[in-house]
Formats: C-alpha cells, structure tokens, sequence
C-alpha cells in the first residue's frame, strides 16, 4: 500500500468517527431535551391535579370554616322513576360538620342528621346518612347515603344508596347575596336491591337552603 492509499484510509477513519460521534452528541441532545419537556408537563399535571379539586368553605368572608352545617328544605320529593310514583315530603333536613379542606382536597365531611317529615301515608327512611363532598365547580357528590321509600299505596318499599354520586349544585352566598343553597334537582340515585318494581333508579328533588352559618362562601 503506497503512501496516498494509506492517507485516504485515515481521513475516511477519521470521517467515521466524527460523524459517529456527532450522531452521538445528537442523540443525547434529544434524550436531554425530552427529560426536560417531560419533566414541564409532569410539574404542570401535579400543579394542575393540586389546584382543580382544592375547596375551602369560608364564613365570614375569607375565613376557613370547619364548624357545622345545616340545611332545610320545604317540599321534598322522592320518585321511583319504575313505578312512576312521588313520594312527597313536607319538610327535610340535614346537618354535618367539616372535616376535610384544603390544598389538593375537597371540602367535605360525614352527614350526621338527615331527615324527611310529613310524607303523608307514605315513609321514609333513612338507612345510612353517608358523607358529602361540594367540589370546586359546586356539584355537590354523596357517598353512602340509604335510603328506603314505602309507597302507601301499594306497600312496594324500595331502597336507594350514593356512591360518589352527583346529587346537586352548591351557591354561595355571595352569589346569592343571601344564604347559600343546595339545589337537588332530580338527582338520579341507584337502587340497592330490593323489589323488580323499584327499578334501576329513583330520584330526589328539593331546594336546601342553609340555615347556619347563614354566610358560606366556596373558595
């Protein structure tokens, strides 16, 4: 091999390894670039997830609230959506207390008093009272409410219980420029066992309004 031959060999040699090495360089750049977009979007879905379910009850304005809350309702109205049949109270109550809030929580706590009173010929109770959660965007969700309703009429007794399960609209007082509301309107609650008459669902209707404290705002 003569003298050109072999310092041809050695640039293309050369040649080899410096483009080896920028596709190299190359690469990590993009692995780099790729760790620090993933870790934007994994800071932003945290920021994100802390922010969207955090809810605060305040009374008076801007001071947290961990205390009591109590809500009454006149007409109330029970509907066994198989049997298309109401079951209409004339009064209903309910009151718990605050035991959750905060930073990347949703205010809420257990139900300790619900009621429903003059239904008539017809009865309601109250099997387990459950726990309620009022979420950022005010829907108002129930778990582990039970609650069976005996139609007079006809004897059919049908039970209904929440799981996590919408049950109304949470307004703040400073949206109602008065006391704040819970509107359950036709709220679609599963049934639990019981009669094939009872069908799938029933539904709960009425309009809370809550008596203390009587400012409550969301935050």
């Amino acid at each position: 091999m003569n003298c050109l031959q072999r310092l041809r060999r050695q640039g293309k040699a050369r040649s080899h390894k410096q483009l080896r090495h920028t596709a190299g360089q190359g690469g990590l750049m993009k692995y780099i670039k790729m760790l620090g977009l993933l870790a934007v979007a994994a800071t932003a879905l945290m920021a994100f997830a802390g922010t969207a379910a955090a809810t605060t009850l305040t009374s008076p304005a801007n001071q947290v609230y961990t205390s009591t809350i109590e809500a009454s309702a006149g007409s109330t109205s029970l509907h066994n959506t198989s049997l298309e049949q109401t079951v209409t109270c004339k009064s209903s109550s309910v009151k718990g207390t605050v035991e959750q809030h905060g930073e990347s929580v949703t205010a809420g706590g257990a139900v300790s008093t619900l009621h429903f009173n003059e239904c008539g010929d017809d009865t309601v109770t109250v099997v387990n009272k459950g726990s309620l959660l009022i979420h950022s965007n005010g829907e108002v969700t129930s778990t582990g409410a039970e609650i069976t309703i005996k139609e007079g009429s006809t004897g059919i007794a049908c039970t209904y219980k929440t799981s996590g399960t919408k049950i109304g609209t949470f307004t703040e007082s400073s949206t109602t420029g008065g006391t704040a509301v819970l509107d359950i309107a036709s709220s679609t609650i599963p049934r639990e066992g019981d009669s094939i008459f009872c069908g799938t669902k029933g539904q709960w209707t009425g309009t809370y309004t809550v008596t203390n404290p009587d400012f409550l705002d969301l935050d």
